[in-house]
């Protein structure tokens, strides 16, 4: 999550502290409206996001598909298993049943280790005892509209198309030896969506949301999995409060002569966070 966000999002909590505590009162009383997410128009949420992390890899030499050595980020090149990461989600509606979410997540590890067998790596080959430092990083953006089949005060169904955005850079060397291959990928991949949410009271709701696709194309066989769950409570109209559970996961195995490889990503954990809604 980048800083300017954090900064916006804490600008706009502290306006909301700003509010006397009657107003809030008052609007939590009438019967008119009750906020919710299924009412609010827009939503800016920064979570805390405490991840296990898996990583597999398999770079193939150019032209070589399964040439190269498969490979777990943890156990063959030191990745951490986990890490703390920040999400970041905006959400526009649009009239009363249409709804735009644009959500960000970026991870980033780097490790050097000594080898514990010969690996091939890219159109290198490194031994067993050589010192590798390697790096992954990820990032990825999604953009989803949704349409609400079901939308009453206390329960939304909404059903869309969502495309992630996303680029990955990977790095491997033996500086010893001054040998290195790095290789990356860019690319957009459409998946469907389904979300809900359920107003239990007037402070407590629970949303849902989720988006996957498994397809094989041209040679690449690929997952895409973005799945949240959460229970939040409204502590003053404009900005609640909440915990909940996040699954990302993407896995590319290519077979082509071009960029042959494999990457296979799962970050999996509970999250904490702050929402701020109109």
């Amino acid at each position: 999550m980048s800083h300017s966000a954090a900064l916006v999002c804490a600008l706009l909590v502290a306006g909301l502290a700003l509010q006397p505590a009657h107003a809030a009162d008052d609007f939590f009383e009438s019967d008119a409206q009750t906020p919710s997410p299924i009412t609010d128009r827009f939503a800016l949420q920064a979570s805390f996001y405490h991840a296990t992390v898996n990583t597999e890899l398999r770079a193939d030499p150019p032209h070589e598909p399964l040439g190269g050595t498969n490979l777990s980020g943890t156990t063959d090149l030191g990745f951490r298993p986990h890490e703390n990461d920040g999400l970041a989600e905006l959400v526009f509606r649009l009239r009363e049943r249409n709804r735009i979410t644009a959500d960000y997540l970026e991870l980033d590890q780097s490790a050097t280790t000594t080898l514990a067998r010969p690996i091939v790596f890219g159109y290198q080959n490194f031994a067993a005892g050589d010192v590798m430092a390697s790096s992954l990083q990820w990032r990825t953006m999604g953009l989803t509209w949704t349409y609400a089949l079901i939308q009453n005060d206390r329960f939304e169904l909404g059903v869309g198309l969502g495309v992630h955005l996303m680029d990955l850079d990977v790095r491997g060397a033996v500086q010893s030896r001054f040998e290195t291959y790095e290789t990356s990928i860019a690319g957009a991949l459409p998946t469907p969506a389904l979300e809900g949410v359920w107003r239990i009271t007037r402070r407590f709701s629970v949303t849902a949301h989720g988006q996957y696709l498994k397809a094989t194309l041209n040679g690449t066989s690929g997952v895409v999995g973005n799945l949240h769950a959460n229970v939040q409570f409204r502590v003053v109209p404009n900005l609640a409060i909440g915990a909940g559970y996040s699954l990302v996961r993407l896995k590319l195995d290519s077979l082509t002569q071009d960029n042959p490889g494999l990457v296979g990503i799962r970050l999996q954990g509970p999250e904490a966070f702050l929402r701020v809604s109109f």
